[in-house]
């Protein structure tokens, strides 16, 4: 965190604080994780007394679950292997963007905290000399016909966002349409 605060030092670009915060957020969780799998490990090796936390803990792992003490940092529906699959693309994603640059798209799921990634653009927007007061900005989505590795600059406003679901509906590739 010290080395990306240093490098950040000096750019007040809004997106900066949302990288720092997301990783923070994941960092607590990642730490969570040790901490927990450490403990579990020294439980099962009779070191330590498996508390009834730990026992929540081993439980969820027996039914490929998520343990309720980790899901605090994002709400997800899918199994342990698949959250912990799902944990890691989240990981590289912000890892990547904190060691290179601000990516060309933002996998908008992997945003603990998405709104803050929205208000963030907007405020880029608005700090603009030709910006709007922020409170009379919306949002305007235009789908590209591209594939996110297809891209390779930057919208001149906005984002390239990736990771969209629908649920009831299907997306219609050739009329870019629902």
């Amino acid at each position: 965190m010290f080395a990306l605060k240093q490098k950040l030092k000096g750019d007040d670009n809004p997106l900066n604080v949302v990288l720092v915060q997301e990783i923070q957020r994941y960092n607590i969780l990642l730490n969570k994780l040790v901490v927990s799998l450490d403990q579990l490990a020294k439980g099962i090796q009779g070191l330590v007394v498996i508390s009834p936390d730990l026992e929540e803990i081993i439980n969820a792992l027996n039914e490929n679950k998520v343990p309720v003490a980790w899901a605090f940092a994002y709400f997800s529906l899918k199994p342990l292997a698949a959250w912990f699959a799902d944990l890691k693309v989240r990981y590289e994603f912000f890892n990547t963007w904190a060691l290179k640059s601000i990516p060309y798209h933002f996998a908008v799921g992997s945003f603990t905290y998405p709104t803050g990634f929205t208000t963030s653009l907007l405020q880029r927007f608005s700090r603009k000399a030709s910006g709007a007061p922020i409170d009379r900005l919306e949002f305007d989505f235009i789908p590209i016909p591209k594939e996110p590795q297809e891209l390779n600059e930057h919208p001149k406003d906005g984002a390239f966002i990736t990771g969209l679901f629908l649920e009831g509906a299907k997306w219609d590739p050739e009329k870019l349409c629902i």
